[in-house]
C-alpha cells in the first residue's frame, strides 16, 4: 500500500492522448486542480483514490468507437473480466464517451443489439455504465468525483489486482459459442437450445429460427460440427 498524495493515476497510455491541438488529459486535468500520478495501470484508465480501499473508483474509459472496435475483436469481455476482479476491491465504472448513435452508423448494428450489449455489460458483469458526451465532460466528472473521496494528502493507493479468475462451466461454454458467431448471436442460440450439444445436433432449418442467422450462417455452423478435422486445412 503506497501513499502518493495524489487525487487521480492516471494510466501512461491514457495520459498521452491529446485533447485538444496540443493538451493530453494530464494537463487538462491538473489545470482542473486534480493532483495527477502518471504509471501503468494493470486495468483501467483512472484510479481515483481514497483514504480506505473500498471507496477507491476505478475508471475505464472507452470512445464509442473504441466501444464497438473492442466488441468486434472480443477485447472488451477479456477486459470486463479483469475489472469484475477489480470490482471486489474498488468501484468499477465504464464511462461511454461520445454519441451512442455513432455505432449504429459505424458499426451497421441493429439498435436493439446495441442495447442489448451494453445491457449485458451492466447485468452480467455488474459494472455501472456511465454516458458522457465529450472529453470535457469526462473531465468534470472525474473532478468532482476525485474531490469528494477527500483531500489528496489523506488518499492512498492501493494495489489492483488483475489476474483473470478461472471461467467457471457457463463462462466456458459461452466463451466456445462465441468463437463461432460472435457474443450476441452466441448468446440467443444458447437461449435457445441451451447446450452446446444441442446446438451441434441443430439442423440448418432449427439454426435458421434464431434471429441474426441466415442460411449461409447455419450452413457454417453447421459444417463446423459435422465435418470431419483435417489437419491440412483442406476442406
Amino acid at each position: 500500500m503506497l501513499n502518493y498524495k495524489v487525487d487521480v493515476v492516471v494510466d501512461s497510455r491514457e495520459a498521452s492522448i491529446k485533447i485538444g491541438k496540443s493538451k493530453t488529459v494530464t494537463e487538462y486535468l491538473r489545470e482542473l486542480g486534480l493532483k495527477v500520478q502518471i504509471q501503468p495501470l494493470p486495468c483501467g484508465d483512472y484510479f481515483l483514490t481514497a483514504k480506505e480501499k473500498k471507496k477507491c473508483v476505478l475508471i475505464e474509459r472507452k470512445t464509442v468507437t473504441d466501444f464497438a472496435n473492442s466488441i468486434r475483436t472480443g477485447r472488451l469481455w477479456s477486459q470486463l473480466q479483469v475489472l469484475t476482479l477489480a470490482k471486489e476491491d474498488f468501484e468499477v465504472i465504464l464511462l461511454l464517451e461520445g454519441w451512442i448513435k455513432l455505432l449504429e452508423k459505424f458499426t451497421k448494428w441493429k439498435p436493439q443489439a446495441i442495447l442489448r450489449l451494453i445491457e449485458t455489460v451492466q447485468t452480467k458483469f455488474g459494472i455501472p455504465i456511465v454516458y458522457s458526451p465529450s472529453w470535457q465532460w469526462t473531465a468534470l466528472y472525474i473532478k468532482t468525483k476525485a474531490e469528494a473521496l477527500g483531500r489528496p494528502e489523506e488518499k492512498k493507493v492501493y494495489p489492483i489486482r488483475h489476474e483473470k479468475k478461472p471461467m467457471d462451466i457457463h463462462e466456458r461454454i459461452l466463451y466456445v459459442a462465441e468463437g463461432l458467431v460472435g457474443p450476441t448471436i452466441a448468446r440467443r442460440l444458447l437461449e435457445e437450445f441451451g447446450t452446446l450439444k444441442n446446438i451441434a445436433n441443430a439442423s440448418r432449418v432449427e439454426l435458421m429460427r434464431v434471429e441474426g442467422i441466415g442460411k449461409e450462417r447455419a450452413e457454417l455452423i453447421w459444417r463446423v460440427f459435422n465435418t470431419r478435422w483435417n489437419g491440412h486445412g483442406n476442406t
